[in-house]
């Protein structure tokens, strides 16, 4: 366990910059009023490869107006710059919000370096990263962090990991947050001054540059990237949440054409983290794959935007039963029953229609009679009447629909390349960075006296009650993860087991952490899943209003493939890679209401090279 203390507060902002910068200088971030130009928001690095990595950092210029801003960067083996490695010039400006990325090259594999920029003598903080190996690799320690919400708590585990030993960090998304002022927000932690800029819902390019801006002021962010070199993905809420490849759950026709949401968000994403720009038509390409020596390959996946078809939500996409009636009489159409009364009605007068089931008997019984049916709200039924789904057909034609894709069928392609090729070259491990739960989840029982009613912050009774109905039928948790697009994992697995040593996958996005054996439609071991938890965005225990150890246990006994879930704390996962195995370790801070907090150790699991399953 550790004990660590609260950090300075942040400078308060000093009076003097040009009022023609206004907005742009401040971005969140503290700014001297001395002249020369001013780093306002630290230094990082990301995407490194053997050869050359790309360092970040933004500066605007003293003189307080709109105006170009150039310097010079430095790269050496030693934080003196003694012996500089690699170096050049840059030049930044407003369009690019004077953020400055540059892909240093002219780097030796397998290094570790310190890294700065100067302008005009004056010189930014001093950064640290590693390049990539080649060769014979025996050991690589991965940080594995997402879902860092600034106004739902502070940023402990960014502080924690910039501590740590690390060749990366893997971010798998959700690096910010779209929401307005009180929105998804924790108010205690709002009142400590942790309120988002601009105020509203990000939308145009000009509010996602200052809401980046917003979140790399922090200084536990901003130590993070200091330290290490990051590689990032984005899960939705860089754009909207819940967003796939034509739209978003939190997008509407008010707010403009989704394209150019969309373009902006990409931009602003590009601009403020470190990650090399493989498309400059803002077309969101950003799967790709690091090479660890003969260790590893790295293949970070976009299963959120490039080319996701749109999840399915129960309420909108949830087939009920219908019964088929005979409407030779329109004014007293007759309920078809049985078998006989079906092949004797009139086919051309048939329709199915939708209708609630009683369900205070021994066995769920159809409302048949027309009067009552045309009687009833469907938003207020009764005591005891339910409309119940249609379990066959949303199995074989919803959830079954084989066209479906949360890769999209280029991406698809590509993963299944990219795994034979690190196959073929021998690496034991082909880690699969991506944003969300590949293991089956299915909706997990839990007792009436259980269930705190008066606690839940998100579910209301007849939600509650709905879940029970799901549990009963066996399905999914979660329509937005994979177990929303079967038949695409199914493509996947079979690819893993043609195409892979050892898969295993990586995932963020719940906000808690977990652990799965993968197993195909036949039961046969295909890889192993390692979730890690949230930087500071609540969890299960915020959603379900039952006690934490509960939910846990209620989610293990219900689903075989998991074998780990802590659906409690905050923190982030490290990853360990040998030639013959794979360890996970979680590490939890007790609080992100606070900066004084404790670190605890989670648990170690492990899973060696042939056996696709943890131990």
């Amino acid at each position: 366990m550790v004990k660590f203390n609260p950090r300075p507060n942040r400078r308060n902002f000093i009076a003097g910059v040009g009022a023609t910068l206004g907005a742009i200088a401040l971005r969140g971030g503290a700014v001297d009023a001395a002249s020369g130009a001013q780093f306002t928001h630290g230094v990082a690095s990301g995407d490194p490869l053997n050869d050359r990595v790309i360092i970040w950092t933004r500066a605007i210029p003293g003189s307080g107006k709109n105006e170009d801003v150039k310097g010079k960067w430095e790269i050496a083996p030693d934080r003196s710059f003694g012996a500089v490695a690699s170096s050049g010039e840059f030049s930044t400006n407003q369009d690019r919000d004077y953020t400055i990325k540059v892909d240093a090259g002219g780097l030796k594999p397998g290094t570790p370096y310190f890294y700065r920029f100067i302008i005009d003598g004056k010189a930014s903080p001093i950064g640290r990263m590693r390049t990539l190996p080649v060769g014979g690799v025996e050991k690589l320690r991965f940080g594995v962090v997402s879902c860092s919400n600034y106004p739902q708590g502070y940023f402990n585990v960014y502080r924690e990991v910039a501590e740590r030993d690390l060749d990366a960090v893997i971010h798998l998304g959700d690096y910010i947050y779209e929401y307005a002022d009180g929105i998804y927000s924790n108010p205690d932690i709002v009142a400590k001054g942790r309120k988002v800029k601009p105020d509203h819902e990000i939308v145009k390019l000009e509010d996602y540059r200052m809401r980046y801006g917003l979140y790399r002021s922090d200084p536990d962010l901003q130590a993070a990237h200091q330290k290490h070199a990051f590689i990032n993905v984005w899960d939705d809420h860089e754009i909207a949440n819940d967003t796939w490849k034509e739209g978003a759950e939190n997008h509407n026709t008010g707010e403009g054409p989704f394209g150019v949401r969309r373009s902006a968000a990409i931009q602003a994403f590009y601009e403020w983290l470190p990650i090399r720009e493989n498309d400059i038509k803002l077309e969101g390409r950003i799967y790709r794959t690091f090479e660890f020596g003969d260790l590893a390959s790295l293949i970070m996946m976009d299963t959120r935007l490039i080319g996701r078809d749109k999840q399915f939500s129960y309420p909108d996409d949830l087939p009920f039963r219908k019964i088929p009636f005979d409407f030779s009489n329109p004014d007293a159409p007759v309920a078809l029953l049985t078998k006989d009364a079906f092949a004797k009605a009139n086919k051309a007068a048939i329709k199915d229609i939708q209708v609630p089931f009683d369900l205070s008997k021994s066995q769920p019984t159809p409302i048949t009679d027309w009067n009552t049916i045309k009687s009833l709200d469907p938003q207020n039924l009764p005591a005891g009447f339910s409309y119940i789904p249609d379990a066959d057909k949303f199995r074989k034609d919803v959830l079954g629909d084989k066209n479906r894709s949360i890769l999209g069928a280029q991406q698809e392609t590509w993963l299944k390349t990219e795994l034979k090729r690190s196959k073929d070259s021998g690496k034991p491990w082909q880690i699969l960075g991506q944003q969300l739960l590949m293991g089956k989840i299915n909706v997990p029982k839990i007792a009436d006296e259980d269930i705190d009613t008066e606690k839940s912050k998100y579910l209301t009774t007849q939600q509650i009650g709905f879940f029970k109905i799901l549990e009963q039928l066996n399905w999914p948790l979660n329509l937005d993860a994979w177990d929303g697009y079967d038949a695409c994992r199914d493509r996947v697995f079979k690819d893993i087991k043609e195409n892979a040593n050892n898969a295993l996958v990586i995932a963020g996005d719940t906000h808690n952490a977990w652990a799965f054996d993968l197993a195909d439609k036949d039961g046969d071991a295909v890889a192993v899943e390692f979730a890690t938890p949230g930087v500071s965005s609540p969890g299960l225990e915020q959603y379900l209003p039952v006690d934490a150890e509960k939910i846990e246990a209620a989610l293990t006994n219900k689903n075989d493939e998991l074998k780990y879930v802590n659906a409690k704390d905050r923190g982030w996962m490290e990853l360990t890679l040998t030639p013959e195995s794979a360890v996970s370790n979680w590490h939890y801070v007790s609080t992100v209401l606070e900066q004084s907090y404790d670190v605890t150790n989670g648990p170690t699991l492990t899973t060696r090279v042939g056996r696709h399953r943890i131990e």
